[in-house]
């Protein structure tokens, strides 16, 4: 999988993520490190983001985000 692929993600009624699916794998998420939103090009009509910095249980740290516009998700980065 690479950055921004689609993900599929189970989320809270709040769209908190709680686990994600990667390569037919289901990964439950430990820990939300860190969650932010950003607008991107926001004059090229790129919409609004909300980023998640995630602790898995496979021991992986990854950031995927909601596009808030068509509610779906996407792997933005692996941490090695």
């Amino acid at each position: 999988m690479s950055k921004s692929d689609k993900l599929k993600v189970q989320s809270t009624e709040f769209n908190k993520p709680v686990f994600i699916e990667i390569e037919e794998q289901v990964i439950k998420i430990e820990n939300i490190l860190e969650s932010w939103h950003d607008t991107g090009c926001w004059w090229e009509g790129e919409s609004e983001k909300a980023f998640y910095r995630v602790y898995c249980q496979d021991g992986g740290i990854r950031e995927i985000f909601r596009d808030l516009s068509s509610g779906q998700w996407f792997l933005y980065r692996v941490y090695d």
